[in-house]
């Protein structure tokens, strides 16, 4: 887009300007944080003058002086001013920059200058098949859904990978429910299978196993036949975890979440990938068999820095969950041979690409998957630890595959006490934190519920001769966007403290709020007919500080687009999604659109509403924001 093209000119007429200086460095630019020091600012006679022990300010007339005599070529630069700190800023030639840039996002060229062209593996969601997703694992599932979103945007080729732990402990634990503790394999009714899966007998399982220890020999037994896959016990678990993942689906479908393939660690475990992989690392002497202490009959990675040591293989020879991600990790980039057939999944995804499966079925149809550039792991930072033994086996496997193998981490997160106390939660403190063990976490479908649920008082009482499907579509869409935004707007590093009021207001820095002004765009549009359209002429008369504001800001997409993929943080495009409503909504408040009597401004600021519904819509795709055309 064209502020990308500004930048390239400052860059370039600073590099010539610069060359007399013996400065060769890479010219680094910032967007200053007020209007008055133009819109875009380089520190450079800083380090200039720092090399040459002169004076800053002097140092950037100097070089503001050589930079104008290198304008002639430029089309976007109108102005250069020397500051007495040692910057130089650069102002935007707003006539031909806000034509150029109506234009360009008129004709869909967002996006155009991205193409990165990498095959970048992206796993996230993960959630074990013993329970529903809880609000943790909803930030797990935005972050990689909307992760996957930027980096199609920018030209690479992705594969939305779920990682479906079906052969683990937790599965495990509800099996010993069903089979040995009496539960009922059908749920309540009115409950959905996932959440009766965890909620109930997950749960009172692990309450069982901290009353009569010897319950947990009946774990042991299960896991061992769930390991083996064949036999009655191992089929019983297959058809409960098939019945626990559909339900999670729905959730994640709900959420706005599309997947490409399903990823099942009973077909890794059974591929002989493991076998393989396991062989290696016995030969490069990067595991060893304890023959003494705690650990006697196991393999473990010893850790020399730590003096630690991760057990792989137990001593009754399961395999314990970093073990299987290693094979998994290796599939990803290419480093083992794909040993998987595909099939789709039995139920389609609504509105999406079609889902597959893996299968160990050599007669099925076999896809390009894995064998990736690039891989990345949204796993929360509590597994930080194991994914660096990952990436130290998948480094002693392939020299440089570490650098290929990249863990998004993430922080949980946590409810405020107003939130927990309307769900029917004691809370101690300020905020709760969650355990899927003691039964305290809060399902996501709750939360979209609760959020539904007051969404739809808000949107009848705006909307009083709407009918009730029409109320609950809106009702649904304002929910989802108020928790998708409110779980990437923050920093991933940063624990979330979520809270229901807030992230459902209309106003501020919520999903809601974008929805609103998108909708606010529309009905300006709605109100005139034909396309508007602008040329350089109709673009100059936008003078006004908030015109020049909202074009500059429309034209900045691009450009966090890029920073959200550099940094595997789409915080970045949220954070530009909100200032860009903010500069649209001070436009509003500030100009007439329809009501304005010149034909020609009238016109121009009709362009530029409806330039900025385009890119508000954009940004909202990229963040799995859903759109309405009224609210």
């Amino acid at each position: 887009m064209k502020f990308l093209e500004f930048e390239d000119e400052v860059r370039r007429v600073l590099s010539e300007a610069s060359e007399s200086y013996g400065h060769q460095d890479q010219i680094d630019l910032v967007v200053p944080p007020s209007p008055e020091y133009g819109d875009l600012a380089c520190a450079l006679p800083i380090r200039i003058a720092r090399g040459a022990s002169r004076k800053p300010g002097e140092v950037a007339i100097e070089l503001a002086s050589k930079v104008m005599n290198r304008l002639s070529g430029t089309k976007y630069i109108g102005s250069v001013t020397p500051h007495r700190g040692g910057y130089v800023n650069f102002s935007i030639n707003y006539g031909p920059f806000i034509a150029d840039s109506i234009k360009a996002i008129t004709s869909g060229e967002m996006g155009e200058r991205a193409g990165v062209g990498q095959t970048i593996a992206v796993e996230h969601t993960n959630v074990n098949p013993n329970k529903a997703l809880h609000i943790g694992h909803a930030r797990n599932l935005v972050l990689g859904d909307s992760l996957v979103r930027v980096l199609r945007y920018l030209g690479n080729d992705v594969q939305a990978l779920n990682y479906i732990d079906d052969s683990g402990a937790q599965v495990a634990d509800v099996v010993v429910g069903f089979k040995f503790l009496g539960y009922s394999d059908e749920p309540p009714e009115g409950s959905k299978y996932d959440s009766y899966c965890g909620d109930e007998v997950y749960v009172k399982v692990n309450q069982e196993y901290a009353k009569d220890p010897s319950l947990k020999e009946k774990q042991s037994l299960v896991l061992k036949e769930v390991e083996k896959g064949t036999g009655p016990i191992a089929e019983y678990a297959r058809s409960i975890v098939a019945r626990i993942l559909a339900a999670q689906l729905q959730t994640c479908w709900r959420m706005g979440a599309r997947y490409d393939l399903l990823n099942w660690e009973s077909h890794i475990v059974h591929s002989g990938m493991w076998d393989d992989i396991f062989s290696k690392m016995k030969e490069s002497g990067l595991v060893r068999l304890e023959t003494e202490g705690d650990n006697k009959g196991c393999w473990v990675i010893p850790d020399p820095e730590s003096g630690e040591q991760k057990v792989v293989v137990r001593s009754d020879g399961t395999v314990v969950y970093v073990a299987k991600d290693i094979p998994y990790a290796a599939w990803k980039i290419g480093l083992i041979g794909d040993p998987f057939g595909y099939g789709e999944y039995p139920t389609p995804q609504p509105e999406g690409p079609n889902l597959y499966t893996t299968t160990l079925d050599k007669g099925t149809a076999k896809k390009k998957f894995g064998g990736a550039d690039l891989a990345i792991s949204v796993i929360d930072t509590r597994q930080s630890y194991l994914q660096r033994i990952v990436s130290k086996v998948l480094e002693s496997l392939s020299k440089g595959a570490s650098k290929r193998y990249l863990h998004r981490s993430y922080e949980v997160v946590a409810i405020s006490k107003r939130t927990a106390l309307r769900l029917g939660f004691e809370v101690v403190g300020e905020f709760a934190h969650m355990s899927g063990r003691k039964g305290l976490f809060v399902n996501a479908d709750a939360v979209l519920s609760a959020l539904k649920e007051k969404a739809q008082a808000e949107t009848r009482r705006r909307n009083l001769s709407e009918t009730k499907e029409w109320v609950d579509d809106v009702a649904e869409a304002v929910a989802v966007s108020a928790l998708r935004y409110e779980l990437l707007k923050q920093d991933p590093d940063k624990m979330i403290v979520f809270d229901l009021e807030e992230s459902l207001r209309f106003q501020g820095d919520t999903g809601p709020y974008l929805l609103y002004t998108y909708a606010r765009a529309r009905r300006i549009l709605g109100k005139t007919a034909g396309s508007p359209g602008i040329d350089q002429a109709s673009a100059a008369k936008l003078v006004l500080p908030q015109e020049k504001a909202l074009a500059k800001k429309l034209s900045m997409l691009d450009r966090a687009v890029a920073s959200a993929g550099e940094y595997r943080s789409p915080r970045e495009v949220a954070k530009y999604g909100h200032e860009l409503a903010v500069a649209f909504n001070e436009f509003y408040e500030s100009v007439q659109v329809n009501k304005e009597e010149d034909a020609v401004l009238r016109n121009a600021r009709l362009a530029l509403v409806d330039s900025a519904s385009k890119v508000l819509a954009k940004s909202m795709d990229l963040m799995g924001l859903p759109i309405r055309q009224k609210i």
